[in-house]
């Protein structure tokens, strides 16, 4: 079985394709819920129906016989549908470009890292391996702050989202919320894929040395296929069930891993500094006790349930930034990411509450 299947392989390639999963899954369920919503309240598409009662009002004060309501035109609706598809096609065509391009990158980047270790016999990812995780997992976790504050009001009002996203792919004026939302579908999977694909090649090349080769596909191709099994469970349950529980469970979701990521970026900086601090890699000496953590401004420590163990705890740092070690700058970071939400949700909501007054 060893010669066949690798364990550790198979956890490092499930646990990096996982969180992958779940921000593209989210945004494919967004993606498809904007493009498919019905023209209603609250939509540019209805000022004309809005319009109408002031429009009949100045036909009776003028004495003008009210005109007859115009029938529904076939053609209408069929070019609406047809606009719908377009930007469905669009949005999602965003969502793999940045996919792509992010994977064919992180193929790139970790290949280079492997080679410049074998030719040159320095390893350049893991001396920097805490500083680029860190900036990798900050940039992410940015860009899935903007997505997770405005998803409620980008499905609760799909319609008028939907014409300003049309809009801006017809190359109009748009505000600069709605040019925002266009190309963040371009750059966060992007990001996203590119953390986690060079961490997952050059992790692969770390836990597989001493084992046999023959153990390493199918191990990293079951791993794939179960994290994007679990991102196209999500994104079914996203698109299938009811708006308001749509909403709720996939906003909560990507921005637990948003904070498991921001809080996983001070990780890292602190990481490196410790590291630059002592000279030598910590991982190195291998084990979770004493010796492998900085325990200047530690809070508490675990001797066990390491995330780079290879078992379990591993899914857990992937979705909900779990970590054996907590010091002041993570705790007070995955805090101040959750405050950080509470706030530009109230300030949302009573900027919203003030338009309609």
């Amino acid at each position: 079985m060893v010669n066949v299947f690798s364990i550790p392989v198979f956890f490092v390639v499930f646990r990096e394709s996982l969180e992958s999963a779940i921000i593209i899954s989210v945004l494919l369920g967004i993606a498809k819920r904007i493009a498919n919503t019905q023209s209603g309240k609250g939509s540019p598409l209805a000022t004309e129906d809005v319009a109408k009662p002031e429009k009949k009002k100045q036909n009776i004060e003028s004495g003008l016989p009210e005109a007859p309501p115009s029938p529904p035109s076939c053609d209408d609706a069929s070019s609406d549908q047809g606009k719908r598809r377009n930007l469905l096609r669009k949005l999602r065509l965003q969502i793999l470009i940045g996919s792509t391009v992010g994977l064919l990158a992180a193929v790139t980047i970790g290949a280079a890292f492997i080679a410049v270790w074998f030719t040159r016999t320095s390893d350049l990812w893991t001396n920097l391996e805490e500083l680029w995780e860190g900036i990798f997992s900050l940039i992410a976790s940015v860009l899935i702050f903007i997505v997770g504050i405005t998803m409620p009001d980008m499905l609760k009002t799909g319609a008028r989202w939907r014409v300003k996203l049309q809009e801006a792919f017809e190359g109009k004026d748009v505000d600069v919320r709605t040019e925002v939302g266009k190309w963040i579908l371009l750059f966060l999977p992007l990001i996203t894929v590119l953390r986690e694909g060079v961490e997952a090649v050059i992790s692969v090349g770390d836990v597989s040395i001493g084992q046999p080769a023959t153990s390493i596909p199918l191990a990293a191709i079951v791993g794939i296929i179960c994290g994007v099994l679990i991102g196209y469970i999500i994104y079914a349950f996203a698109c299938r069930t009811s708006l308001i529980i749509s909403v709720i469970v996939t906003t909560n979701l990507i921005l637990l891993v948003g904070a498991g990521l921001f809080s996983k970026s001070i990780e890292g900086f602190q990481d490196y500094m410790f590291n630059k601090l002592l000279g030598v890699e910590v991982d190195d000496a291998g084990g979770t006790g004493p010796g492998s953590y900085d325990v200047r401004g530690n809070v508490w420590h675990l001797n066990c349930c390491s995330p780079e163990t290879g078992q379990g705890w591993t899914i857990f740092a992937a979705i909900f930034g779990w970590s054996n070690n907590g010091s002041l700058g993570t705790i007070l970071g995955y805090l101040f990411y959750w405050f950080a939400v509470i706030v530009a949700l109230f300030a949302l909501k009573r900027r919203e509450n003030k338009a309609r007054a």
